[in-house]
């Protein structure tokens, strides 16, 4: 197998979502090789140490950091790479095992070190899937490598220690496995930590402490140094009872946790590996206070619980310290981040405390005295103070909620709505006068209530003067168009029932007239001159019937003079002879309860709805249904055509005329209501309603539509 070309496979998406994993794809094949010897150089020396903290060479060492290596190395590369590494972790090991003269049994060499592959697979396997972000550490996931490492230990000891019993002809299965356990998770313990937490400063030295001074320098050799000269004076003196406190071990504890305190997590985890290395070298060579013991399998037990304890009070205690300084730096930043948005708002912003919280149950009337007496301004921002200056200076936090002040007067007068909403109003406006200017605040109030009572309340308000002022001139436009677009159409209408009349009395009289000439010259002509005036009179009825249709468009017989009703039955009859469409009118009307103008506009809303069903329905029917009550007048025109999608019709353009988009804009423009009710296939009905209490003015204002939109 070539190294480079299992380096080129595709890597999975499982081995590259961690910064901190290491994958040979991504450098050369030279570099490659000198990683794989730098690991295997590491793992050589780790490998010698542990074997030289040894108290008895027939009993499993003290501590074993070689597989914290190793664990540390298969938890940060690839799958893929795992083999590499462990061929070479058991090609190591199995060359120390040979090396040892006399004592060298092949097939037990390869089962020891397979012990240890097996160590480091079930940890490493175990923590990339409990820990998917080493590079942020956490309390949880620190467990959480505790419970991993222990359970590769606990995983490896079993083959370890029966190839402990059979190679050294030691009966006690249970001792042997007990060290080989402790032995494999110290060395975890011990160089896992410090492995992470250097490798986190050299692959994302963002996420780790930085020294900054000299100081902090100074600071790491005097408390590694004190630490390190207390160890290897409690561990190299001979135990012959207490004869000061540093000889207590304990006293290393306390530095631990000193430095803990005081010093980044990769230089506390580096000391606290150097003291258990020394630790472990001292006591494997009969110093220290753990040697008293006769039983080398209980001072051998009792010296690595010690030494355990060592390593994970001071990971945990780092990794927590590290939390708290990275939470209390969020929050600074927080803070700082808010008070600067706050501040340079544009928007003023305030706080307001309650001396004493109040309760939600009290009648508003209470509530507002409770207010009163008990709220005022805890922070606020510039913007505020600039609010607060119209309604005159003030000295105290507290006088800045004045209950006499418009922005608290409005909250105070909606305190009973803004009860029913958690304390929270939006959209209160109120005005200010500051140098002979209105100025319009829109504000909004949000409540916050803690077990039942109101403790504070946030308020924010905006300038929006210039807003209502564009809002009003805008109204002012539209009232203005409104006006002209009622003279326009007054003007229209009239023009056309006068045109209508000037056709009617005039062109109309006179082609009847010319008729009844051309008819009495006929019958006095001789027969080629009577062909010649037979076809004149046939062309002037011609004209007539141009001129009469002309006539019913400018203006439908009868709906200015009959009433509503009459026009529609005339429409009808008219659809039916020109577009062969059926119309059946269904109308019950008081033409007495509503003006001309809306006579006028109905008519117009029913001849634009049925030529929108001649254009698009596909039928030879339609219904037109009129109703009134003292309320309303509703027209409501129903096909059965093909239908149509109304909702996605709202997105069509205007190109096909007038249509329902005309229709809908002129009836929502007099303040009437428009529906229509239709889908593909099941026909549509278009329903019409005017308030007739102001249909008056409503009709009026039915906006130029008719002028600019028409199609007839």
């Amino acid at each position: 197998m070539d190294i480079s070309r299992v380096a080129r496979e595709e890597v999975r998406e499982d081995d590259t979502t961690d910064l901190l994993r290491w994958d040979p794809a991504s450098i050369s094949v030279t570099h490659r090789w000198i990683g794989l010897a730098v690991l295997v150089g590491l793992y050589a020396g780790l490998s010698a140490l542990g074997h030289g903290l040894r108290e008895d060479p027939r009993q499993p060492t003290i501590v074993w950091p070689s597989c914290g290596l190793l664990f540390t190395a298969l938890w940060f590369t690839p799958r893929r790479v795992w083999p590499w590494i462990l061929g070479a972790q058991i090609v190591i090991e199995f060359g120390f095992s040979a090396a040892r003269n006399g004592e060298f049994h092949p097939l037990w060499s390869l089962v020891f070190a397979a012990s240890d592959s097996l160590d480091a697979i079930v940890g490493a396997s175990l923590m990339r899937r409990w820990a998917p972000e080493p590079a942020l550490p956490r309390i949880r996931q620190v467990l959480l490598f505790f419970a991993a490492t222990a359970l590769g230990a606990a995983a490896s000891a079993f083959p370890g220690a029966y190839v402990s019993v059979i190679a050294y002809a030691d009966p006690n299965y249970w001792h042997h496995w007990q060290l080989w356990w402790a032995g494999n998770w110290l060395g975890s313990l011990c160089v896992a930590p410090m492995a992470l937490t250097w490798w986190i400063r050299i692959r994302t030295p963002d996420l780790s402490t930085r020294h900054r001074t000299a100081a902090d320098f100074l600071e790491v050799v005097l408390i590694g140094g004190t630490l390190l000269a207390a160890t290897a004076w409690v561990f190299t003196t001979p135990p012959v009872g207490l004869t000061t406190l540093l000889n207590l071990p304990s006293t290393i504890l306390a530095l631990l946790v000193l430095a803990a305190f005081r010093l980044p997590p990769r230089s506390t985890t580096l000391l606290a590996a150097l003291v258990v290395v020394i630790a472990a070298y001292c006591s494997s060579r009969h110093g220290g206070p753990f040697t008293t013991d006769p039983n080398i399998f209980a001072r051998t037990v009792v010296l690595q619980l010690f030494l355990a304890t060592l390593l994970t009070v001071t990971f945990m205690l780092a990794v927590v310290l590290l939390e708290m300084r990275r939470a209390l730096q969020t929050a600074n930043a927080s803070d700082e981040r808010y008070h600067n948005f706050i501040e340079l708002s544009s928007e003023a912003v305030w706080r307001v405390e309650l001396k004493s919280p109040m309760p939600a149950t009290l009648p508003i009337e209470a509530q507002k005295t409770w207010l009163r007496e008990h709220a005022y301004v805890a922070e606020c921002n510039s913007a505020y103070f600039r609010l607060q200056r119209p309604v005159g200076p003030s000295n105290t936090a507290a006088e800045l909620w004045r209950p006499e002040v418009p922005w608290s007067a409005i909250y105070l007068e909606r305190l009973e709505e803004a009860a029913r909403r958690g304390y929270s109003m939006d959209g209160l406006q109120f005005t200010l006068l500051a140098g002979g200017r209105a100025a319009t605040y829109l504000s909004a109030f949000s409540g916050v209530l803690e077990a039942g009572k109101l403790v504070r309340i946030w308020g924010v308000a905006r300038d929006v003067t210039d807003l209502v002022d564009l809002n009003e001139k805008l109204k002012a436009k539209q009232e203005r168009l409104h006006a002209y677009a009622q003279q326009l159409v007054g003007a229209e209408e009239r023009a056309r029932r006068a045109t209508a009349v000037d056709l009617h009395d005039g062109i109309g009289q006179q082609l009847t007239g010319l008729g009844m000439t051309l008819q009495s010259a006929s019958s006095r002509a001789s027969p080629d001159v009577r062909l010649l005036l037979s076809e004149a009179s046939h062309l002037v009825r011609a004209v007539q019937t141009v001129t009469q249709r002309v006539i019913a468009d400018l203006s439908p017989p009868g709906l200015y003079d009959l009433g509503l009703e009459p026009a529609l039955q005339w429409l009808a009859v008219h659809m039916r002879g020109k577009d062969h469409l059926k119309v059946d009118v269904q109308a019950t009307l008081d033409d007495s309860a509503f003006d001309l103008d809306l006579r006028v506009l109905v008519f117009q809303l029913a001849r634009e709805l049925l030529r929108n069903v001649v254009k698009h329905a596909r039928v030879d029917a339609a219904v037109v249904i009129v109703n009134q009550t003292p309320a309303e007048l509703v027209l409501e025109v129903v096909d059965r055509g093909v239908g149509f999608e109304w909702q996605m019709d709202l997105f069509e353009t205007r190109a096909r005329g007038f249509g329902l988009w005309s229709v809908a804009d002129r009836v929502r423009a007099v303040g009437g209501e428009f529906t229509v009710d239709t889908a593909p296939g099941r026909g549509c009905s278009v329903s019409v309603a005017f308030p007739l209490r102001a249909a008056a003015e409503s009709a009026r204002n039915s906006v130029a539509y008719s002028a600019a939109n028409r199609t007839g």
